[in-house]
């Protein structure tokens, strides 16, 4: 029973490494500079940030209880001959640790292929949506503008025909089809 669910957890193990290179390599080739492209700002980036972060810590939650099932931890028994009764008896309490071990990896890999998923899915939205919107018309106090919507320097704006950034800073964006 125990060398069941051990070989089961490798095979688990296997995968979710793998599933966790793909997104380490997401991470690299998209990288902190293409950051300020995404097609969302403010809270909606910082919350897309920390989701794609809580995902590979969740990933990496079931990477490591996939290996505590498929290796344990070595028990040193000392004092207390082993006898037949008492193996089967530490048998079976590891492969219900380790198959208990083995469900949680499985649910944790879930939970994180599921918010790669949604965040993907979010970010393509929000990709067609921008295609769909791509001038904003943005009044602050003294004047209104109208131009492509961009984060410079982390800053949300506008850049109106002329091509000077202005800040949406204190203002209000309007998306429009395009600019008067």
């Amino acid at each position: 029973m125990l060398d069941t669910i051990q070989n089961s957890a490798a095979k688990w193990q296997a995968a979710i490494a793998a599933f966790l290179g793909l997104y380490a390599t997401t991470s690299l080739v998209l990288g902190p500079d293409k950051l300020a492209t995404l097609p969302v700002h403010g809270s909606l980036e910082i919350g897309t940030v920390i989701a794609y972060g809580v995902a590979g810590l969740v990933g990496i939650s079931a990477l490591l209880l996939a290996n505590l099932a498929a290796q344990g931890i070595p028990e040193i028994l000392s004092g207390t001959p082993v006898t037949g009764p008492l193996m089967y008896q530490l048998v079976t309490k590891r492969a219900t640790t380790a198959r208990s071990q083995l469900r949680w990896a499985m649910r944790l890999a879930g939970v994180a292929g599921f918010l790669i998923l949604a965040i993907s899915g979010f970010l393509l939205r929000a990709g067609i949506n921008a295609q769909n919107h791509p001038s904003d018309i943005l009044i602050n106090r003294d004047h209104a503008y109208c131009g492509l919507l961009t984060n410079s320097a982390g800053q949300v704006g506008v850049k109106p025909s002329h091509g000077k950034f202005v800040s949406a800073a204190g203002g209000f964006l309007t998306p429009v089809n395009s600019c008067p």
